[in-house]
């Protein structure tokens, strides 16, 4: 995948002191385009960052720099020592405001639950907002470069742009020329019962990505409520649930999860229960750094002859052990 990012360096200013002999370090400006296409203008360096979303979180720590990360979302619990940084808010979409602005961070990096009121009332108080989506194949690796552009961290940036691409240009090769009746129909499901996605969204993209055909990519609203009635007729190869966007999870919260799917009036004559091709997957793998892996995961349980050579779970292993100096623990996938 191709990567395109427009760094523009808006100005450059030293400050000198006393004789002018001894000099502060240079500050500079620099413009990013965030995924809602505004153009928001950062001073460097960038010491003090509130991230109230988990997958900017991570790439922020993947970068080196999660010593700079002074204030949190709940979520953000990944690496582990992200728990001793102060929570302002469960996510993007119910920040404190008045605890961000104590914190008077240089920057502010949300996903789009952020309201455009809070955005404005945050601008207003002199700090830039970057809103990135992390959690679409389409997009992370450009996030990754926006951060690390943002933290002056673009080499750190590049190695881990570098990891990711590896993978899902593998999955490309594999996948480019299938026709499409060899690709699976799948029907994602996530945080509830029926609870779907169509085209355009991260979900839709992923399902793509990993060359299988999403079910619901002509509904008209973009996350639909479906009824057990169209999913029984449009009778999809395989089902896939996203749920628990935390890393405390079990094999047992993970089975239980299937079980209830399994379990579901009208649903045992569906092709995906009676060929046992229902999934879970964890949150922590379908956005971010670790995007990648849940990719892999997908395009594993859609094309098992393709990527029998490809073990995921080895792929996350490798990830968490580069880029956060970690051993992998912890269940994402069931089964």
């Amino acid at each position: 995948m191709g990567l395109l990012v427009c760094l523009c360096i808006l100005s450059l200013s030293l400050s000198l002191t006393g004789s002018g002999e001894e000099a502060t370090a240079p500050s500079e400006t620099v413009t990013i385009v965030d995924s809602t296409g505004q153009s928001v203008d950062v001073s460097r360096p960038v010491e003090r960052v509130v991230s109230i979303t988990s997958p900017a979180s991570e790439i922020i720590c993947a970068l080196g720099v999660g010593d700079r990360i002074v204030g949190r979302s709940s979520y953000s619990i990944f690496p582990p020592s992200l728990e001793d940084v102060p929570v302002v808010g469960k996510s993007s979409y119910t920040p404190n405001i008045e605890l961000i602005l104590e914190l008077e961070p240089d920057v502010v990096i949300a996903d789009t639950m952020l309201s455009d009121d809070c955005r404005e009332r945050i601008e207003d108080a002199g700090i830039p907002v970057i809103v990135e989506t992390s959690s679409d194949p389409m997009r992370v690796t450009t996030v990754v470069m926006n951060l690390g552009v943002v933290l002056d961290k673009e080499e750190r940036a590049e190695e881990i742009i570098g990891f990711i691409e590896q993978y899902q240009d593998i999955i490309e090769e594999r996948t480019v020329g299938l026709e499409p009746e060899d690709k699976p129909a799948v029907f994602f499901e996530w945080y509830r019962p029926y609870y779907t996605a169509s085209s355009g969204t991260p979900f839709h993209n992923i399902i793509t990505a990993a060359g299988g055909i999403n079910i619901a990519s002509e509904e008209s609203v973009r996350y639909p409520t479906v009824s057990p009635e169209w999913l029984f007729e449009r009778d999809p190869d395989i089902i896939i649930r996203s749920v628990y966007a935390t890393e405390n999870v079990t094999e047992e919260m993970l089975e239980e999860a299937r079980d209830e799917i399994l379990s579901r009036p009208g649903l045992s004559n569906v092709k995906a229960v009676k060929d046992d091709r229902v999934h879970i997957l964890s949150g922590p793998v379908k956005s971010g750094v670790r995007s990648v892996v849940g990719e892999l995961y997908l395009a594993k349980w859609f094309h098992p002859d393709l990527f029998e050579d490809i073990d995921p779970e080895d792929v996350h292993r490798d990830l968490v052990q580069e880029f956060y100096g970690l051993e992998l623990e912890g269940v994402y996938v069931y089964p």
